[in-house]
C-alpha cells in the first residue's frame, strides 16, 4: 500500500472492524534495562523536534501476501482472496502451531460506508475453516509448514526510545531497542509522545553481531509500534515477529518478520503486511 492511499484510509471516520489481537506477553527469561545497548544514543525529552520522514517497511520489500481475520472495509480485502491457500498462524488450547487453511470471505454491511442504504453491503467478513483462533493469514512459502510454535513471551510489548528489551530464544540470545524522542505525557505516567522513532533487533548469527532495523516511524497520533507474537513461525530455529506497525490510532497494521528468508547479513527479513483502518 502506498503513502497515498494510507493517507486517505485515515480520512475514513471509524470503522467496525474488530481484529484478533495477540495475547499479551509476559516472561521471567527477559532482563529489560533502561539504556540503548550499542552505539546508539539514548533518547531525548524535548517540546516538538523536527521530524526526518523516514519510513521503514516499504511495501516494495514484501515478499507474501498477508491478512487477518475479522470484518473489513471493500478495499481491504481482495475479492479473489478466498480462492488462494493460505498458511495460518493459530492458537488452540494446547499453544501455537502453523497449519494450511481455506478462508471464507463474505459480503457484510459496513456500518459507516454503507449507513445511507439499507441495501448496499460493501464490507468483508473473512473467516479461516480452522476453528482455533487465528492470529494470522500468509500466503504459501516454500519453506513454511505445518508445525508447533513455541512463543517467546516478552514482559513488554512497546519498546520506547532508550529502552533495551534482553532475551534469550531457542539458544540465541536477542536484544530488541529503540532510538528516538520521547516526551511524557502528563496524564498518562506509562505514554509517551515519540518522534522519529526506530526500533532494532541485535542477535549474533553464525558467529557475527547482526543489527536489523525493524520499524521506522518519524511521528504518532496517540498510537504506539507494538509487538503482537514472538517466536520461531518458519521453523528455522531463529526468532521470527509480528508487529503492529501502525503509527495512527484508528490504524492496525500487523507486519510479519521471519528469518528464514533473510539475506546473508540480516537476522530477518519483512515478508508481508495487512492495513486496515480500527474500530
Amino acid at each position: 500500500m502506498t503513502l497515498q492511499k494510507l493517507l486517505s484510509l485515515l480520512i475514513i471516520a471509524g470503522l467496525y472492524s474488530c481484529m484478533n489481537n495477540a495475547p499479551n506477553n509476559a516472561s521471567e527469561n527477559v532482563l529489560p534495562t533502561d539504556t540503548v545497548w550499542g552505539t546508539r544514543t539514548a533518547a531525548t525529552e524535548i517540546t516538538e523536534p523536527e521530524t526526518n520522514d523516514f519510513y521503514f517497511p516499504a511495501d516494495s520489500l514484501f515478499i507474501a501476501k498477508v491478512l487477518m481475520t475479522g470484518p473489513f472495509h471493500e478495499d481491504e480485502v481482495w475479492p479473489t482472496a478466498k480462492d488462494e491457500n493460505w498458511m495460518g498462524l493459530f492458537k488452540s488450547d494446547n499453544g501455537y502451531y502453523t497449519a494450511p487453511t481455506r478462508i471464507r470471505t463474505t459480503k457484510v454491511f459496513d456500518p459507516v460506508l454503507d449507513e445511507d442504504s439499507l441495501v448496499n453491503k460493501t464490507g468483508w467478513q473473512v473467516e479461516a475453516i480452522n476453528q482455533d483462533s487465528c492470529l494470522l493469514l500468509v500466503s504459501p512459502l516454500s519453506f513454511l509448514k505445518a508445525k508447533t510454535v513455541e512463543p517467546l513471551l516478552l514482559k513488554r510489548d512497546k519498546i520506547y526510545p532508550g529502552d533495551t528489551l534482553s532475551f534469550h530464544y531457542s539458544g540465541t540470545d536477542y536484544k530488541l531497542y529503540a532510538t528516538g524522542t520521547k516526551k511524557k505525557v502528563q496524564h498518562d505516567p506509562l505514554w509517551y509522545e515519540v518522534w522519529n522513532y526506530r526500533l532494532y533487533l541485535q542477535a549474533s548469527k553464525n558467529g557475527k553481531l547482526l543489527e536489523e532495523l525493524l520499524v521506522a516511524q518519524p511521528r504518532f497520533d496517540d498510537q504506539m509500534i507494538s509487538i503482537m507474537f514472538a517466536g520461531d513461525i518458519d521453523g528455522d530455529g531463529f526468532l521470527d515477529l509480528l508487529i503492529d506497525t501502525s503509527s495512527h490510532y484508528n490504524m492496525i497494521s500487523p507486519t510479519l518478520y521471519l528469518s528464514a528468508p533473510a539475506e546473508k547479513g540480516h537476522l530477518l527479513k519483512v515478508a508481508g503486511q495487512h492495513i486496515a483502518v480500527g474500530c
